[in-house]
């Protein structure tokens, strides 16, 4: 009889303690979402966490609102949400960096992929090679056969150390057998901006930030990394076009959460994600500022931050890519 009591006790206190999650998952959200951008306002991460956020708002009836958490190439951010509540209020807005990080930074505390739970991706921006416009060389041909002749003569410039922009270069370098000076700046405004002035010869970033520079005659773009060429700037050849195959490099963007959010909560939010994207007011902006909406299920994205951590990780070793 006494066994029985405490096994009944038990069972009580079981389902108590369980309740939580599951109320938690059956009426979410009951209050607001917070997704944070680890970096500054302003740059393509806040671009997109800001129209998603408008858009949720709209679809969940609950207020979805952007926190720049901005410090230590995205590191700060990023941590600070992987040790945030698991209960899908708090999420992050991620890019590539995401899974570059661990490897450059021996500071970061995290796992990229162990300490979250991935909701979906969300887009993908390819990168473009640009460069100074009175740089003499016309074409992808000119510009590597240059850097043979003369390796480490040629400045390539970077948002900075382990950013898209950087390994993006030091994947061509590798693929092209060149070898070019990396200038990593704060940031990828300033490195296009001594782009423009010539006081670097190239650098590779995510197209959207160089579109309005390339329109307006101040850089010139000479490959775009993607399958085929943009509509945005039909004269841009890719590189499979331009010589150097197979090269396929993007910034992308996904949903995260902390690791243990209930799968019921990370289900909704990537069926509301999958909704938000598609909304015109997304899409036509996401086009026009060439980034390619597209969701996928929560597995599929693990494994692409798997493939995309194995890719980068090989490719800071190789190259010995470390922290300044």
């Amino acid at each position: 009889m006494m066994i029985a009591k405490k096994l009944a006790g038990l069972v009580v206190l079981g389902a108590l303690s369980a309740a939580p999650v599951g109320q938690a998952a059956d009426d979410f959200p009951s209050r607001s979402i917070r997704i944070v951008v680890a970096y500054s306002a302003g740059g393509g991460n806040d671009l997109v966490a800001r129209l998603l956020a408008a858009r949720l708002s709209e679809q969940m009836g609950k207020t979805v609102f952007v926190e720049n958490k901005p410090g230590a190439s995205g590191i700060v951010g990023t941590d600070m949400v992987a040790k945030s509540p698991a209960d899908g209020y708090t999420l992050i807005l991620s890019d590539a960096p995401h899974v570059i990080n661990p490897y450059v930074y021996p500071s970061v505390q995290y796992d990229p992929v162990k300490d979250f739970e991935p909701v979906t991706l969300v887009a993908t921006a390819p990168v473009v090679l640009a460069m100074y416009t009175k740089a003499p060389y016309q074409s992808l041909g000119d510009f590597i056969a240059a850097a043979k002749k003369d390796p480490g003569k040629i400045t390539m410039g970077s948002g900075g150390t382990g950013t898209v922009s950087h390994v993006a270069g030091e994947l061509f370098q590798l693929r092209a057998g060149i070898k070019l000076i990396h200038v990593p700046y704060k940031g990828n405004g300033p490195a296009l901006t001594d782009a423009v002035a010539g006081q670097i010869v190239c650098i590779f970033t995510p197209v959207g930030a160089a579109i309005p520079l390339v329109s307006t005659g101040r850089l010139r773009a000479v490959a775009l990394s993607a399958a085929k060429r943009s509509p945005l700037i039909p004269e841009v050849p890719t590189f499979d076009e331009a010589g150097v195959a197979d090269y396929r490099v993007s910034n992308w963007y996904g949903i995260l959460a902390p690791a243990g959010t209930p799968k019921p909560v990370v289900l909704q939010l990537n069926k509301e994600i999958a909704a938000a994207i598609l909304a015109p007011g997304v899409k036509d902006r996401f086009e026009s500022s060439m980034i390619d909406g597209g969701t996928n299920t929560p597995e599929q994205f693990v494994a692409f931050l798997k493939s995309e951590a194995s890719r980068w990780s090989q490719v800071v070793k190789t190259v010995g890519i470390k922290a300044e």
